[in-house]
């Protein structure tokens, strides 16, 4: 079996200031684009992803995309400064680990930011493979990320379970064809858009009673 974990909000818990890196982001797009555009785009609510994506699209440059970049990464470095971990999730991938799975983490975080909490709560004795938004051409909720996994441990469709807490997540997921679970109280987003998931989970400990 192959169990893919998110990251951020699934498997640590940060405080990443995301209302804060939204409002940056797009005071950062308003000063790319006419008033007209920007208040067009802003007109209804807007992920980080989709901010990152429309800056991305209206610069020829690289440069503002860059500057984008380095703001979503300074907030994640000092939303990680005081993470947490949950008392349940080493005791659950280590008997996870001994029935035979393959574990592996697909986030949207950087490989720095990735790496550091790896260390930090010592991860890396259970991981397989890690995959960050650095390691794909196309982040979540593109399926880019779990084919490339799925592929490296020559894994099909349904031995394959990701588990993670947001709509990207989910959207994810659903675009691979693979199982989902929801963990935790799945954020209002994930619920209006209407992603399909048969799992919900309310603790990383809750996977050992799933049958795969």
């Amino acid at each position: 079996m192959l169990i893919i974990f998110d990251l951020d909000g699934t498997l640590v818990q940060s405080n990443i200031l995301y209302s804060t890196i939204k409002s940056e982001l797009k005071d950062l797009l308003k000063s790319i684009i006419g008033e007209e555009l920007y208040s067009e785009f802003v007109s209804i609510p807007r992920s980080i992803l989709e901010i990152l994506t429309f800056i991305s699209k209206h610069d020829n440059s690289g440069f503002y995309s860059k500057k984008a970049w380095e703001i979503v990464e300074k907030y994640e470095i000092k939303g990680y400064e005081h993470a947490t971990i949950h008392d349940d999730v080493l005791p659950t991938l280590k008997i996870l680990k001994e029935k035979g799975a393959t574990i592996a983490i697909l986030t949207n975080n950087s490989k720095k930011l990735t790496d550091f909490a790896m260390k930090q709560f010592n991860l890396n004795k259970y991981i397989d493979y890690v995959v960050t938004r650095d390691d794909v051409e196309k982040v979540k909720p593109d399926p880019e990320g779990i084919y490339k996994i799925m592929k490296k441990f020559n894994k099909d469709k349904e031995e394959t379970l990701f588990i993670g807490d947001s709509w990207l997540d989910a959207e994810s997921a659903f675009n691979a064809g693979v199982k989902f679970a929801y963990f935790g109280k799945a954020n209002e987003e994930t619920r209006e858009k209407k992603i399909p998931a048969k799992i919900e989970i309310n603790s990383i400990s809750e996977v050992l009673n799933l049958s795969f």
